[in-house]
């Protein structure tokens, strides 16, 4: 670059090289053993040190130090970059079912597989453009979120459930499924969660909102309903007893709107029945209406009475090869779950009805 016209050209300012030091050879850290004489000094190595620091300070070299209202800090941890994995590899286990993705984010990803409650594997840790965490399958290349990873295994269940909630009051959820557990989060009312199940020792695992799983020490440390949308699961919505014909708690609600809306459409014919519709999920069937008649009561399925009867018999009810329920003879209803009539059958196709 020229200077301008009529404007000298100032020499730039030179900086002193540093002054030599004599060279000497490579001196290591000495350890200093109790009882044994200190180790001479050598000052023309002092000084060659402290002139290179100096130089090496002025020269803008980082020295993995930070220094916070003057005490220095050093940080061995390391967070992975955005696209780039850890070194180090480490063992995970799934806290629970876990979606297998090819490319560490949701969005413009897709599902390539899964990972079962328990499954471990071995991976490296990466971090996507946002700040969320996944790990990197070992074995396959294939990436699963780490908020649903954890180090240990997680505890057996005593109980199975799977059904979508929605908390009614705050609630804590704790680390791991033991007494003096961290608290991982705090739950507010509204949140939708799913129970998972319960141990032996009465702690009780939910899947949380952002993914992942936490734990309530009691069953009724964490208050919840059956979640009101659309398709959710719901697989305590029956809980059938066949002496008075009830289905429990969580249908009762839909059985009183139903008998209100039967009778505020004058139905008095013994014969008729009212048909409520609903879409409810349990134990993998499909609910699709609730039936009140005169004297007898039920719920329709959109599955085949075989399907539905195999879900019944595994809850331990006794259902003969025609549908019938075996009950002792001093009970006065009667149970069957059949199929829907041919005229019926394009809304549901197998019906579970109770009644005298």
């Amino acid at each position: 670059m020229q200077a301008p016209a009529g404007e000298a050209v100032q020499p730039a300012a030179e900086i002193a090289p540093p002054t030599p030091v004599a060279p000497t050879p490579m001196v290591h850290d000495v350890i200093e053993v109790e009882g044994a004489a200190p180790a001479p000094r050598n000052n023309a190595i002092l000084l060659g040190g402290a002139a290179l620091l100096a130089v090496a300070i002025g020269g803008g070299i980082w020295l993995g130090l930070s220094s916070t209202g003057g005490e220095v800090e050093t940080t061995t941890e390391q967070s992975a970059e955005p696209g780039e994995a850890t070194q180090e590899k480490l063992d995970y286990f799934a806290a629970a079912d876990a979606n297998l993705r090819d490319r560490p984010t949701i969005e413009g990803s897709k599902i390539v597989g899964s990972l079962k409650r328990g499954e471990k594997i071995t991976g490296t840790l990466i971090g996507d453009e946002r700040g969320k965490q996944w790990v990197k399958v070992d074995t396959t290349g294939q990436y699963v979120s780490l908020v649903n990873l954890s180090k240990s295994a997680p505890p057996s269940l005593a109980t199975l459930d799977g059904s979508d909630r929605i908390t009614t009051a705050r609630c804590s959820m704790l680390e791991t499924a033991a007494s003096g557990a961290a608290v991982k989060t705090a739950l507010q009312p509204g949140a939708k969660v799913r129970l998972i199940g319960a141990t032996a020792d009465g702690f009780t695992e939910f899947g949380l909102p952002g993914g992942g799983v936490g734990y309530a020490p009691t069953p009724d440390a964490c208050a919840t309903d059956p979640s009101p949308a659309k398709g959710a699961v719901a697989n305590s919505l029956i809980k059938f007893d066949f002496r008075d014909c009830e289905f429990g708690p969580e249908l009762a609600p839909y059985f009183e709107k139903a008998a209100n809306a039967r009778l505020a459409k004058g139905i008095d014919d013994d014969a008729e029945e009212y048909i409520f519709p609903v879409d409810k999920l349990f134990q993998g069937l499909r609910v699709t209406n609730i039936i009140v008649g005169y004297e007898w009561r039920g719920v329709a399925f959109a599955d085949p009475a075989g399907k539905a009867q195999t879900v019944f018999r595994k809850l331990g009810f006794d259902i003969d090869k025609d549908g019938n329920f075996t009950v002792p003879d001093d009970i006065a209803p009667t149970s069957s779950l059949q199929t829907t009539d041919t005229a019926s059958r394009a809304r549901r196709q197998s019906e579970l009805i109770c009644g005298v």
